[in-house]
């Protein structure tokens, strides 16, 4: 099993990192998913598409079976978000590449997390997501940039609902060149809605961020 970490970010939260390494025949069998069903059940017929699907269906249900729970699958609610079937006391929340699948899953609150490759067209779309201040911040340093990106998306993931603009919404503090903690908020009409610690990782060319 291509495991690359399992962190508990909390004391009721564990994090799971996996590699995308195995072939579907072998994510098939972990989940007991038929093969016929795969499409129906994921909506996706491309091959890399699908394993990456099973691969963070695969990585939900290890880091279940971490906190000794049953893993019945992941649904979608109406905001297509994912939940845990048939449990109503875990949060989730999940993302993946064509290398990596990565879940957050919590006993006892909200979570967002996302991964993304550090790439120039990050620079492209900076405009998009990031606020004339984070823009200056920014420097279109590409790490910086991916970092901006993953956090925002972490705490869109988080809030769980639409109407939610990167850019107008959700606001990043400053930080220092590589960090390993941010500060993010959410802002409603103006009004602060919420304030969050997100935790920052690099692997490889990837940043990841989970809140």
């Amino acid at each position: 099993m291509a495991i690359i970490f399992c962190k508990n970010i909390s004391e009721k939260s564990i994090l799971t990192l996996w590699k995308i390494e195995e072939t579907i025949s072998f994510y098939l069998e972990y989940l007991g998913i038929n093969e016929k069903d795969l499409i129906s059940l994921s909506n996706v017929s491309h091959p890399t598409k699908q394993l990456e699907w099973l691969a963070s269906r695969t990585c939900a249900k290890h880091t279940m079976e971490l906190f000794d729970l049953n893993y019945h699958g992941i649904g979608k609610d109406s905001f297509k978000n994912p939940y845990l079937i048939n449990n109503h006391t875990a949060y989730i929340s999940l993302t993946h590449t064509n290398e990596y699948a990565a879940v957050v899953i919590s006993l006892d609150e909200e979570v967002g997390i996302d991964l993304e490759r550090i790439s120039d067209k990050l620079s492209r779309v900076a405009h998009k997501f990031l606020s004339t201040s984070e823009l200056v911040h920014s420097e279109n340093d590409l790490v910086k940039l991916c970092i901006y990106w993953c956090a925002k998306e972490s705490l869109y993931k988080w809030y769980g609902k639409k109407n939610l603009s990167l850019k107008e919404n959700i606001y990043i503090e400053p930080f220092e060149e590589k960090p390993s903690r941010l500060k993010g908020e959410i802002f409603i009409e103006g009004q602060l809605k919420t304030e969050h610690q997100l935790l920052v990782i690099y692997f490889d060319d990837y940043v990841l961020t989970v809140t």
